[in-house]
């Protein structure tokens, strides 16, 4: 995936994915559901410098709110209001130039057919959620085989407590 790649995801098909996420909704929480995803969405993007990360979820940012797009950190964030959040996706795809330079982040059969049919790139948001676990525990693992070999200091109790807490 080249950093020119435009990656649109769907944000409330990707929530259900994180189990931690999924309990903010349980708990009717839909904000910190959304902020946490964003959250995690920049954590890993920032490092593989992606250009773009667009994000769209269903209905409104709050309920009195008029917001229909905002930037978090870099990544573009919008919601639908009275639509669906995947004719936003496909409205998107519809219009942008070149839509093979986009990847859609979906689990959503209507969103998936479509791109497919425009040629743009594709990640069911159970891929995506399996590489982002990948990605962190291989991360995870390099820090702390870099403390076991004395390459980063870091306190004696703060290794043991990684090693037992974590």
């Amino acid at each position: 995936m080249s950093n020119s790649t435009r990656i649109l995801v769907d944000g409330m098909n990707l929530i259900y994915k994180f189990p931690d996420l999924t309990s903010f909704l349980v708990d009717s929480q839909l904000e910190e559901a959304r902020q946490g995803l964003l959250s995690y969405l920049w954590q890993y993007y920032k490092e593989k410098k992606m250009s773009e990360v667009l994000v769209f979820f269903d209905g409104k940012k709050l309920s009195d709110a008029d917001c229909y797009s905002e930037v978090y950190e870099s990544m573009s964030v919008h919601y639908s209001h009275a639509k669906k959040a995947d004719d936003l996706i496909i409205g998107y795809l519809t219009q942008t130039p070149i839509p093979s330079q986009c990847l859609v982040i979906t689990s959503d059969k209507e969103i998936v057919n479509f791109a497919r049919k425009v040629r743009a790139k594709r990640k069911t948001s159970e891929d995506f959620y399996t590489e982002w676990v990948s990605y962190f525990q291989a991360k995870e693992d390099a820090e702390l085989n870099q403390i076991k070999e004395g390459l980063t200091e870091m306190p004696e109790q703060d290794y043991w407590a990684k090693q037992f807490l974590t």
